[in-house]
């Protein structure tokens, strides 16, 4: 796997996990991005994409003007010439064996090709990563971060 990249998640992960709030795979058309490799586990961390720009950048508005720090979503253009949502609150961790292929456009792998932004997604996600090893929750609706860690380390 290639950090920055893009990845298609086998149905079979969202199975074996069994979190409700575990963002569906919606039929293999959702991609993921992977972030980085947690060195203390050997587990990749995925993050999530939504194409609901306005939905979250409400919620970004809504914490800035407030002077809270936005560190659970992150919004970019991507090489594709769109916008996407990294939903960095709903990450979770990940073995390569769930990983069912490289999420392609027109047979190229997409990658944040930034340099900023890649970092700018990757400081965010490691933050929100400690804060949900040690049980954090942003939302209601958030993946049980320490229950996936248990099952695939154990």
């Amino acid at each position: 796997m290639i950090e920055r990249g893009f990845y298609i998640v086998k149905d079979k992960f969202f199975k074996d996990m069994d979190d409700p709030y575990l963002k569906g795979n919606k039929e293999a058309n959702r991609p993921h991005y992977y972030c980085f490799k947690d060195e203390g586990t050997n587990l990749y961390w995925m993050i999530p994409l939504s194409s609901r720009i306005e939905k979250y950048r409400k919620i970004m508005n809504k914490k800035i003007e407030n002077k809270k720090p936005c560190d659970i979503i992150h919004i970019i253009k991507l090489d594709n010439g769109k916008e996407s949502v990294f939903l960095i609150q709903d990450m979770f961790p990940i073995k390569e064996e769930y990983i069912e292929r490289e999420y392609t456009i027109a047979g190229n792998h997409l990658k944040v090709t930034s340099e900023h932004s890649a970092l700018e997604i990757e400081k965010k996600a490691r933050k929100v990563m400690n804060m949900l090893k040690r049980g954090i929750k942003f939302t209601p609706t958030q993946p049980d971060i320490i229950n996936i860690i248990n099952k695939l380390t154990h």
